[in-house]
């Protein structure tokens, strides 16, 4: 009868602690995303090809994550060019074309292997009010952000690279 009695009260006590380390594993990725992060790397390559740089080889970005869940993404082509005011009728494409930004909350996975941003709003039409999901690694230092899309039945590699700001990595 008591082994029974310990038998059950371990099993009960299972889902609770097995909660606990979710929590813990969901809270530690989410920390490990919280800060600045500089862009220093924005590159989209087709199967095959050779690396696009929609921002410039060089572009500047800031991408900010904040402990209580909120976000910023902002991306700008370097050098800016102001007179590029062109309208791309791609639904994605920001306005005006060498400045990409948007902003919000979000949400990180418990593996740590992907963050999703709740849009509210930004220069890209087609993100307001959308959930933007982004597969991440950390490294070190450096924020990874890399996914595989179709353009024309052609796989692309798009790759962000950031790197922590050391100003609030404390």
């Amino acid at each position: 009868m008591i082994v029974r009695a310990l038998v059950l009260a371990f099993l009960l006590a299972l889902p609770g602690a097995h909660a606990q380390d979710n929590s813990a594993i969901k809270k530690s990725a989410k920390t490990s995303l919280v800060g600045t992060w500089n862009l220093i790397r924005y590159a989209d390559t087709p199967k095959g090809g050779k690396d696009v740089h929609v921002f410039g080889k060089s572009p500047i970005g800031q991408f900010i994550f904040t402990a209580d869940g909120y976000m910023s993404v902002h991306i700008m082509h370097n050098p800016p060019n102001p007179k590029d005011q062109v309208v791309d009728p791609d639904p994605e494409a920001c306005i005006p074309s060498w400045y990409c930004g948007y902003f919000g909350t979000y949400s990180v996975d418990p593996a740590g292997h992907f963050w999703i941003g709740h849009v509210l709003g930004g220069n890209i039409p087609a993100y307001i009010g959308t959930d933007q999901k982004r597969t991440f690694t950390i490294v070190g230092d450096r924020l990874i952000i890399s996914e595989t899309y179709l353009s024309e039945s052609v796989p692309v590699t798009a790759e962000r690279v950031l790197v922590r700001n050391q100003r609030n990595s404390n």
